[in-house]
């Protein structure tokens, strides 16, 4: 049996010439590539350049074989003693080899796949961020076509409110919650768009609602996040407090000094960094605005009052103009801050008293301010609710066409002239029976039952995905039934949150308010 004799040969040497004289090769080349002068100068440079080029040629050789169709790592070659020699190839780099025939092809490639790749995936999804990031650029250079209220796959506004608890020492505790002004920019010439965060917002809006709602309802209920999507689009920030009961009314004994404190906390810890001067200079505050519904309203004029008395107790905590919904300030309350009151046309008594206080006011020089009186009853039509939640398509022609109806039929609403026939709180069973009929336990049944729709997809009226998340429990089935009692209660217009007028409302923000160094 003839012995197989295996040399092992660096790639470029394995390729050169197998005649005799390939003794006399192997030595000019290796004279060439190794000079015997020591390793210095010209010679040691020319080393680490043919060192490099060994290494180029080698890789390259390899890569050619790998990708080729044919065999090419066993030959036959003739050695000097004629005898027949097996020339096996091995993988093999400067420093690093990964084997030999075969087994050393096969684990070139694995690596090669393993690396290069991904690699090459991804190149390919950075350049298409670069490329998405330069578009957007390009639209925003050309000016945005607009700003808009985020909205969520659905299309419905998505507000992503964050919940924090504030504490201060010795016991107030608090849960506040805040909503930045993030807003959707809309590029001109193109379909892109992307939220723009505002770092320092215009202003600061501090909510308060009445009696036996949630704080959280400002973002759910249809006429308050009416009210917050205008004024996020101006650039203005939300905070609203949570009483110290969230179904009962506020209370100036329980809330009055606990909101003051957390207030001026949340202030200073939210608003110093986001908000300071070039170089880290003192902050400007933003403006400071209020707002306030029923129990909320007489709450904010009650803050008013004691902020006019006592400045440098409630600073940074300081209001720059206020909204007082529905509600008359108390006779013995007295401000001179910028306010714009706005009652129903229904409510005649409580129209009358906020007449008097602000003819009072005005006689001391003080103000601006403002009056808005709504419309007056307003109709229940076919169409009303699918305008109400348009961006929202789980509420269709067809299920307000049937919301309608049924309001007709128990008597709530008259069906010759869309108008509400009495007080609808006068009217819960009836109310109750219709909301439940279109809550979310019931339409996520006919979601299981149908083979086009998908249950998980089912939420609360005007309410996007991301908001449920930050919703609790109660404030979930709260939104499932706060969208009908509301909408009657402004079409009555008697007592009743409202966005009626409340862009006129925040453009008297805007002119009267301003900005405060802290």
């Amino acid at each position: 049996m003839q012995e197989a004799n295996l040399t092992h040969h660096p790639l470029p040497i394995a390729n050169m010439s197998t005649t005799n004289n390939d003794s006399d090769a192997d030595n000019s080349t290796a004279a060439s590539a190794y000079p015997s002068n020591g390793g210095s100068g010209v010679g040691a440079n020319n080393s680490l350049i043919n060192l490099f080029h060994l290494g180029y040629r080698s890789l390259l050789a390899q890569l050619g074989d790998l990708f080729s169709a044919g065999e090419l790592s066993n030959s036959s070659i003739i050695g000097h003693d004629d005898h027949d020699k097996e020339l096996i190839r091995c993988y093999c780099l400067p420093f690093v080899k990964f084997g030999h025939g075969a087994r050393g092809k096969s684990n070139v490639k694995t690596i090669f796949g393993l690396i290069f790749v991904p690699i090459f995936l991804l190149t390919f999804f950075l350049l298409d961020d670069i490329g998405k990031v330069v578009v957007r650029n390009m639209q925003l250079r050309r000016g945005p076509s607009g700003l808009m209220s985020n909205r969520d796959e659905t299309g419905v506004i998505d507000f992503h409110l964050n919940r924090r608890v504030l504490k201060e020492f010795p016991g107030h505790t608090r849960e506040v919650l805040l909503l930045s002004p993030s807003l959707a920019v809309q590029g001109r010439g193109g379909s892109h768009s992307f939220e723009a965060m505002l770092k320092c917002p215009r202003g600061i809006l501090f909510m308060f609602h009445g009696c036996g709602r949630y704080a959280a309802s400002f973002f759910y209920s249809p006429q308050g996040r009416k009210m917050v999507e205008m004024a996020t689009e101006m650039g203005i920030g939300i905070v609203a407090f949570t009483k110290s009961e969230e179904l009962g009314c506020w209370n100036w004994a329980n809330d009055g000094e606990t909101v003051k404190k957390l207030a001026k906390k949340f202030i200073s810890s939210r608003l110093s960094k986001a908000c300071a001067g070039p170089n880290g200079s003192d902050a400007v505050y933003p403006p400071m605005y209020a707002f306030g519904a029923s129990s909320g309203g007489s709450f904010v004029g009650m803050l008013s009052s004691q902020m006019k008395q006592d400045p440098e107790d409630y600073a940074p905590f300081l209001f720059s103009a206020a909204n007082i919904q529905i509600m008359a300030p108390n006779e013995h309350d007295h401000w001179d801050i910028p306010t714009v009151f706005t009652t129903m046309s229904g409510d005649t008594q409580t129209s009358k008293k906020v007449q008097d206080w602000v003819n009072n006011e005005m006689q001391n020089d003080k103000g601006p301010y403002k009056i808005i009186t709504s419309s007056g009853r307003k109709p229940i039509q076919v169409d009303h609710f699918a305008r109400v939640f348009q961006d929202d398509r789980q509420m269709s022609d067809r299920i307000s066409g049937s919301i309608h109806q049924d309001l007709s039929t128990l008597g709530v609403v008259n069906s010759s002239t869309d108008e509400v026939f009495a007080n609808p709180r006068f009217a819960k069973d009836a109310v109750m029976s219709i909301w439940q009929k279109y809550d979310l336990l019931s339409r996520k049944e006919i979601a299981n039952d149908s083979k086009h729709l998908d249950a998980s997809d089912v939420h609360p009226f005007g309410v996007s995905q991301r908001l449920m998340r930050s919703l609790k429990k109660e404030e979930l089935d709260d939104a499932d039934s706060i969208w009908l009692i509301e909408e009657l209660n402004v079409a009555w217009d008697e007592h009743e949150i409202t966005a009626e007028g409340f862009e006129d409302v925040l453009q008297f923000f805007l002119e009267n308010g301003s900005a405060r160094l802290e």
